[in-house]
């Protein structure tokens, strides 16, 4: 049976260099810095400043914090912040972003595995934050959502912002690549990845005894940075589209996957005792 853990590990291992130097480039650097609600959605961001008002000096854990601009966003806002992932070589590129925002003093960087978490002090949390591209990863969300209210504190925050499931059956031109409640796990050379229903990820939230307060479903918007029709590995090897380009993605005439919420948000609050 494959390690789904390891052989993602290794592939991020490999894949990370190029990956951090595309998310956490000066010109990004320098926009969280001056605006370091940069890092979220607007209606994330929403969500953020009603659950948590205040970061100043608030203990935040972003597990599977891959790029860590919301690591080092929440860090500029005052949180002390521990920086979770399971590939060392994006936190020591993390790290030394950190470093250049003098932010080293704020953030903890701690290779750990999201589904488990061994080495996170229970209790200890206000605000857990998971971000887009964590749950394609992870095969045992019952546990994944366990930790994560085990080191809230009572009536802590956990918000997590993720890619629509309906978005996963439909390949380019809306042709259809797999039924809805196919959800892997899907395997090649390099890594292993699923495609989990939105009860998939609900239940374990429920389960684990976090209250949902509130749910977004956030339809595409143009994106002329990083437009989500277009492939992230194009990106990050130098692709340029042009605004017209990217208007004409974004018109659901044009592109019919433009009719479907591109992303979803949760937010909710650790309500279990132990």
């Amino acid at each position: 049976m494959t390690d789904v853990v390891e052989k993602n590990r290794l592939d991020w291992e490999k894949y990370s260099e190029k990956y951090q130097a595309f998310n956490l480039s000066d010109k990004i650097l320098e926009r969280l810095k001056s605006r370091p609600e940069s890092a979220f959605d607007r209606l994330v961001w929403a969500m953020i400043k009603r659950y948590m008002p205040d970061l100043q000096g608030k203990r935040v854990c972003v597990p599977s914090s891959g790029d860590n601009n919301a690591v080092l966003a929440f860090a500029l806002m005052g949180a002390r912040v521990t920086s979770c992932d399971i590939s060392g070589n994006q936190l020591a590129a993390a790290k030394a972003a950190a470093q250049k925002l003098g932010l080293s003093e704020r953030v903890i960087f701690q290779q750990e595995d999201t589904m488990r978490l061994s080495g996170i002090e229970s209790g200890a949390y206000d605000f857990v934050y998971t971000s887009n591209g964590v749950h394609v990863w992870l095969n045992d969300l019952e546990s994944m959502y366990k930790n994560i209210s085990r080191i809230l504190k009572p009536g802590g925050v956990y918000i997590m912002y993720e890619l629509h499931p309906f978005q996963r059956p439909f390949g380019e031109n809306m042709k259809v690549v797999k039924p809805y409640d196919s959800t892997g796990p899907f395997e090649d050379e390099a890594t292993v990845n699923f495609a989990w229903r939105i009860q998939d990820i609900v239940n374990p939230i429920l389960d684990a005894g976090i209250s949902l307060m509130h749910m977004e479903e956030i339809m595409p918007s143009p994106d002329y940075e990083r437009p989500f029709f277009v492939d992230n590995d194009e990106m990050i090897n130098g692709r340029s589209v042009s605004r017209e380009e990217v208007d004409e993605m974004y018109d659901w005439h044009k592109n019919p996957s433009a009719a479907l919420p591109e992303m979803i948000a949760f937010a909710g609050r650790r309500t279990k005792s132990e």
